[in-house]
């Protein structure tokens, strides 16, 4: 597990043993003072406490960690950065804080219940009181696992910052379909309303009764002593026999049970508290000892009637919380139908405005910021229609001055050639006709440069229209390759033509399809030309079967010091070292066969070569195809 997967660990789970530690320490301080112990029952609920604390504490670590067993692997993922992330996985993430609390609060619940259970429960504690205990256990736990939902929270959140943003969206998207933020936003209303008012209602409840308890329990202690003192000792003038039963009849119909124990013991009277809840005094007589043996439950009505209080406290703070729930969930709505119109036409035109004002405070921040927002974006948005307004002017400008001006440099050059080639039939002398051969090579070259001008300044303005006719694949490619021996020039390295048999005709352009490769080989002629190592440049027509609906045109470019993010930069019209005249050519090539709806690519052969990989469709696209790179005059 990676460090950040490590801190997030140990800052749960020393949460989750500091509150439990703190939840058990609350019950031992205030259990005394809430439902009144005496001294010995208070010393055998601290004892019992530290007992049931550390059992209470190892339970919550195991049911932790082999939740966290589950998400190992997650927590490795977002850590590292390097592994995919799935949605369902950052929803079982964001659920973590719940499922732990949940664990938390089950785990306590259970050994606080289990003590008690007779035979657990210390034998100071009775019964009545012992389940006064538990459920003021429970409230306390209860309050403890609301604080650790809310840290454990805020420790997953800020591990979930760090997780990738496309999975956390898909997520957040999913969410949304399903209506699930507009509803657990309800229910965490709802929750954050009842469980404080409940805990609340519960502890008052149960300290009320504790306390009229232990008065009524004074009360008939005295009552008792009093009974025992003065109507079942009966003095030296009471001489009738039957005046102790008359006594004891008398008491016993409100619920004082004596009796006579035996001889007298010097003493004052004793109290004690029997294992069923019981209570037992005992007072010394003049001719015996009296045991009187009675009960301090109160009475259902007391209890029901304060647990009815508590019951409508309950539900009024969970109609109070749906209904803020509902009322922050269609603020959030609205601000987040707000949001989602940035950048759309609405607000562009300025329509920002919502149909009534926030309900709350935080809300309405949100709501003025957006607005703030939606201005830069109007703002942005008109100078950026602008910017693309004076972009398409000059790019309709450019391509204007471009066009013109090929046309106007083409009818002298096509002269210059002209003349060049009518004085190639006279008698010259060597150096003479080596001169013009080189007038004649730059000549077409300067020519190719000023078509390849034009056709992209066409290209740019979506005007070049081809007319594709079904075309011989050997006939296409003997005609590239003689394009390119004209555009390389006097290169040494020769183009080696192999077609494979009975290929099917491709829908192409005769002319932009084969001066396209015509420029790919030509490059490659030029480089190979560079290297003495290089022996010829490698032309080859295929028609895989596994993909049927293309041809392919490979050129293998000999040279070992040309490399494959050279190449693919030149074709994309970045700058390079070496780009030369071609590269506009290049860029235009790439066009040209996309046009077609065929592609280009750059690949590195085993050994150590580079392919250019050129498909052609056999059949014609129905609509103009998207260009991956379109050719840029500067």
């Amino acid at each position: 597990m990676s460090d950040a997967a490590r801190e997030f660990t140990r800052r749960v789970i020393t949460r989750q043993v500091i509150t439990c530690a703190m939840s058990f320490v609350a019950i031992t301080l205030l259990s005394p003072s809430l439902i009144v112990l005496d001294w010995p029952a208070m010393k055998s609920v601290l004892a019992m406490s530290l007992e049931l604390g550390a059992i209470a504490l190892a339970g919550t670590m195991v049911a932790t960690l082999l939740k966290f067993r589950e998400h190992r692997d997650l927590l490795h993922a977002l850590s590292v950065g390097s592994q995919p992330v799935r949605p369902k996985e950052l929803g079982e993430l964001a659920e973590l804080p719940t499922s732990l609390t949940v664990r938390f609060f089950a785990v306590n619940v259970a050994v606080v219940v289990c003590g008690a259970i007779p035979g657990i429960r210390p034998e100071k504690l009775d019964q009545g009181r012992a389940i006064s205990l538990v459920i003021l256990s429970i409230t306390i736990i209860g309050a403890c696992a609301i604080i650790q939902y809310v840290v454990i929270r805020s420790a997953t959140l800020r591990l979930l910052e760090i997780g990738p943003i496309e999975p956390m969206t898909n997520l957040l998207e999913s969410l949304e379909l399903r209506q699930m933020p507009r509803r657990q936003l309800i229910q965490k209303f709802f929750v954050a309303s009842v469980a404080p008012v409940a805990l609340v209602g519960v502890g008052a409840v149960l300290i009320t009764h504790a306390h009229l308890r232990t008065l009524t329990e004074q009360s008939r202690k005295t009552t008792a002593i009093l009974l025992a003192k003065i109507a079942l000792d009966p003095g030296p003038e009471q001489g009738k026999a039957n005046a102790r039963e008359d006594a004891v009849a008398a008491a016993a119909q409100y619920g004082f049970l004596a009796r006579l124990t035996g001889p007298r013991r010097e003493g004052d009277q004793t109290f004690s508290r029997e294992a069923d809840g019981e209570l037992v005094v005992t007072a010394p007589l003049e001719d015996g000892q009296a045991a009187v043996r009675f009960t301090a439950e109160l009475d259902l009505a007391v209890t029901t009637e304060g647990a009815a209080i508590a019951l409508v406290a309950v539900l009024l703070a969970a109609l109070l919380g749906v209904m803020l729930g509902r009322a922050l969930s269609a603020d959030l709505a609205l601000a987040t139908h707000r949001v989602r119109l940035l950048g759309t036409e609405s607000v562009l035109r300025g329509v920002t405005q919502i149909a009534r004002p926030a309900r709350f405070h935080l809300v309405a921040k949100l709501g003025r910021a957006i607005e703030v927002l939606a201005e830069r974006f109007r703002i942005f948005a008109g100078a950026q229609e602008r910017a693309l307004e004076a972009q398409e002017a000059a790019q309709r400008m450019r391509g204007l001055l471009f066009a013109s001006v090929s046309h106007d440099l083409k009818s002298p050059l096509n002269a210059i050639l002209g003349f060049a080639e009518l004085v190639g039939r006279e008698e010259l002398t060597g150096s003479q006709r080596e001169s013009l051969a080189l007038i004649s090579t730059r000549g077409r070259e300067l020519l190719a440069l000023i078509e390849s001008i034009l056709d992209t300044a066409r290209v740019e303005a979506g005007q070049l229209t081809l007319m594709p006719r079904a075309m011989d694949v050997a006939a296409l490619v003997t005609d590239a390759a003689r394009k390119a021996r004209e555009l390389a020039g006097d290169a040494p390295p020769e183009v080696i033509v192999e077609v494979a048999e009975e290929l099917p005709p491709v829908p192409v352009d005769p002319a932009y399809a084969a001066r396209a490769l015509a420029i790919i080989v030509a490059h490659a002629v030029r480089l190979a030309s560079a290297d003495p190592a290089a022996h010829g440049v490698l032309v080859r027509a295929t028609h895989p079967a596994s993909l049927a609906e293309h041809v392919y045109i490979d050129i293998e470019f000999g040279p070992r010091c040309t490399t494959t993010a050279e190449l693919e930069a030149l074709f994309a019209r970045r700058a390079t070292s070496r780009g030369r005249g071609l590269t506009l050519g290049l860029s235009l090539a790439r066009s040209i066969l996309e046009l077609h709806g065929g592609s280009v690519r750059v690949e590195g052969a085993p050994d150590g070569s580079v392919i250019v990989e050129c498909g052609l469709p056999l059949v014609s696209p129905g609509k103009r195809p998207k260009l991956s790179s379109k050719p840029a005059l500067g």
